[in-house]
């Protein structure tokens, strides 16, 4: 049958034009009911061809066009996406500094000065408040329950609390430069002893087949001792009831401060009397390397001084060797050149600190000031702090006492106090500290000339003009 036939062609290729379909369609009409029937099916499938081939280019074509939009779809989600947690770990980022940064005040607000305020500050404030009450009104329960640790043991007198403890410690290393500058040490018994370096190891080219001298390293010991550190802080009754004072900042500020003015006094100026401890300081220290200036005044310190200074310390020191001194002394250095008319002082910057000579000063109070000046005076200082000394703190911390009866020296230490007739109450403060220097040769201190020097000096330059 010839329209079956043509039927099943038209099916096999795949398409049918509009002229194979019109066709069709007049061989169907022409045709009888049966044949109809008989071709129905495949009637309409060749109707439903498409009327012109489809080319495997075009599949190509339209396979990368869906893969292109498939392609831009997902950058477009990737970078919701992405965009969308880049926001979520900024804004978590940003909790968890604000977290850490809230927890570090927590721990160490009591030195910020806009946390005085705040209900931790208060209840601190009451705390030792209620301690100084209840030594005033023999309340012994009261004090059973806070001066006693968890395990029920009690301290020795009335401790303070461990955030006194904790603000005294910062404030003291605020104020203090032995404390900032040298490399400290917290210890658990009240000694240390530390090795020092007395003979160092030689060595020397040896021949072919030549002997090696032997040589070896001397070790020595030098002992940290801690000395105890004391004072009392008197308190009216009226300066306990205002509730507006920050009694808790008042004590801290006070103790640290002079806590820091004597350990200072000691590790610079120490001349091994009780006056400072027994301790040695830097400046009259033996072993400390020193220049002897040619002038007999502070006044007449010049750039070379301070020159010498750096070359006759060690290369290692000068690394991040730093200048100590009294402030007022900075009035005759400002002023000094260099050989090329340049100033060796150099004005502190946003990148880095104040220099002379190209290296960090630090200001000193409690060194020689310009009023101190004299003949064969130590009154600078240069070098490694931290590889010079140690400083000793014992673990025990600060202790504090309180009293409400007896007398005490006033501040000018020319007359006495009594708590019971002037309605005052006292804390006495103790705490353990020390230093050694184990490598004094990190240190070079400027003296000034001895008057005999100079003489001998003057005479040298200028006695040819008085002889005949």
């Amino acid at each position: 049958m010839l329209l079956k036939k043509l039927l099943l062609s038209l099916i096999s290729k795949g398409f049918a034009t509009k002229a194979e379909k019109e066709e069709v369609s007049e061989a169907v009409a022409e045709s009888t009911d049966a044949v109809k029937e008989e071709v129905k099916e495949e009637v309409e499938k060749v109707e439903a061809l498409p009327e012109e081939e489809v080319k495997e280019g075009d599949d190509k074509e339209a396979e990368e066009e869906a893969k292109a939009f498939i392609k831009n779809e997902l950058a477009v989600a990737t970078k919701s996406i992405s965009e969308k947690l880049e926001k979520d770990f900024d804004v978590k980022l940003e909790l968890r500094l604000k977290e850490a940064l809230e927890l570090k005040e927590k721990k160490a607000g009591i030195y910020n000065k806009d946390v005085q305020a705040t209900a931790l500050r208060k209840h601190l404030n009451e705390s030792m408040k209620a301690v100084a009450s209840a030594v005033i009104f023999g309340n012994l329960a009261k004090l059973k329950e806070m001066t006693t640790d968890a395990e029920a043991s009690p301290y020795g007198g009335y401790v303070v609390d461990s955030e006194l403890s904790a603000e005294i410690r910062h404030l003291t290393t605020e104020y203090g430069v032995a404390r900032r500058e040298a490399s400290v040490l917290t210890l658990s018994k009240n000694s240390y002893k530390a090795n020092t370096l007395v003979t160092d190891v030689t060595v020397a080219w040896v021949d072919e087949a030549g002997a090696i001298d032997s040589t070896q390293a001397v070790l020595g010991q030098s002992t940290l001792e801690l000395k105890k550190l004391g004072a009392i802080c008197t308190l009216t009754a009226e300066l306990l009831e205002d509730e507006e004072v920050d009694l808790f900042g008042f004590l801290a500020g006070r103790v640290a401060e002079g806590f820091a003015e004597a350990e200072d006094e000691a590790f610079f100026n120490g001349d091994a009397s009780s006056t400072y401890g027994e301790f040695t300081g830097a400046l009259e220290n033996a072993s400390v390397n020193e220049v002897v200036m040619t002038g007999t005044t502070f006044a007449s310190i010049d750039a070379d001084d301070l020159f010498d200074m750096l070359t006759a310390s060690p290369q290692s020191v000068r690394k991040n060797g730093k200048f100590y001194m009294n402030f007022g002394i900075m009035a005759y250095i400002r002023k000094l050149k260099d050989t090329n008319g340049d100033y060796i002082y150099q004005r502190p910057s946003e990148t880095g600190p104040a220099t002379i000579w190209g290296k960090a000063y630090v200001e000193v109070e409690v060194m020689p000031g310009t009023g101190d000046t004299a003949v064969d005076t130590s009154f600078v200082l240069f070098g490694d702090m931290k590889k010079a000394s140690i400083f000793g703190i014992k673990s025990s911390g600060l202790r504090a006492e309180m009293f409400n009866a007896g007398t005490v020296a006033d501040v000018a230490g020319t007359g006495t106090i009594n708590l019971i007739t002037t309605d005052r109450k006292a804390v006495r403060f103790v705490e353990r500290v020390g230093f050694i220097f184990i490598l004094p040769s990190a240190l070079t201190k400027l003296t000034t000339a001895s008057a005999s020097a100079w003489v001998i000096s003057f005479f040298l330059c200028w006695g040819s003009f008085f002889l005949p």
